[in-house]
């Protein structure tokens, strides 16, 4: 597809398929404060129609993927808006960036099938995430790919029944006693445009309000296959100095764990908006 300038060294270019475009030129060290303001303010633009934005090799610096982050939200945090995590999983604190989470296939305490799920991030949380900004500091020699699910798209796809029937249901985000729980409702709006999106998903919503678990259990398993088709997806493969900017409320993801025996590292900071 043709790609869309943003100045006259950055260029947007939207990849096939259901969501997701590549932003290439974007040199945040050589930009000003406020030159980059006005550079991420039209990204953002570009990043609501996208959902995910794809930096081939930009690589960040830890200051960096923070200062950059910082201009897409109005806070940012490991995990919760409290910088707590509740995989346990280290942070750069100890470097003065405990917004910055750090994943790393070499240490004891990391565990690849937690998110080899379909999943949003931190759905238990009352105000869940806006986004997130992960960097690849060490890919896998090989796998190790990161899936993105455009829940618009899931939405279009179910039937009119159901959807009537969901747009009035609540259901229970979190997974005790790894994290809280709390409601959403199960079918938000886009900020922007008004379009019904699908929230819920595999790695957090456990119920739905006011139905037996019979019905909740069976109606969730339905709307997950429909959610996680492969038509709603992009896949990305790493290289090293990688990073991408997803919308965390109109997205799924999944990492996928086929790289046993592999180092893989990521530095991720999450992103919140009042």
């Amino acid at each position: 597809m043709t790609s869309i300038a943003v100045s006259s060294k950055i260029s947007v270019t939207p990849l096939q398929g259901a969501l997701g475009a590549v932003v290439e030129g974007l040199d945040v060290p050589s930009l000003s404060d406020g030159d980059l303001s006005d550079v991420a303010a039209e990204l953002a633009a570009l990043w609501s129609r996208f959902l995910v934005l794809f930096f081939p090799a930009i690589d960040l610096s830890p200051a960096d993927q923070v200062r950059l982050a910082a201009r897409f939200g109005s806070r940012l945090a490991a995990t919760t808006e409290t910088d707590s995590d509740y995989r346990k999983s280290p942070t750069l604190a100890e470097e003065g960036f405990p917004q910055i989470l750090v994943l790393d296939s070499g240490t004891d305490r990391f565990d690849a099938r937690q998110t080899a799920v379909w999943h949003t991030d931190v759905t238990f949380a009352a105000n869940p995430p806006k986004g997130s900004l992960l960097c690849m500091e060490i890919p896998a020699t090989s796998g190790g790919d990161t899936m993105w699910s455009n829940q618009m798209r899931a939405y279009e796809s179910l039937s009119e029944p159901i959807r009537r029937l969901i747009g009035e249901l609540t259901a229970v985000h979190g997974r005790p006693p790894l994290t809280g729980t709390t409601s959403h409702p199960m079918v938000i709006t886009h900020h922007e445009t008004g379009d019904p999106v699908l929230f819920v998903n595999r790695g957090f919503t456990s119920a739905i309000n006011d139905l037996s678990s019979t019905e909740s259990s069976n109606l969730l398993a339905a709307i997950f296959a429909i959610a996680e088709r492969p038509e709603h997806q992009i896949r990305w493969k790493w290289s090293a100095g990688d990073a991408a900017l997803w919308d965390n409320r109109y997205t799924m993801h999944y990492a996928v764990n086929d790289y046993a025996g592999q180092r893989r590292r990521v530095r991720r900071t999450t992103i919140y908006q009042d």
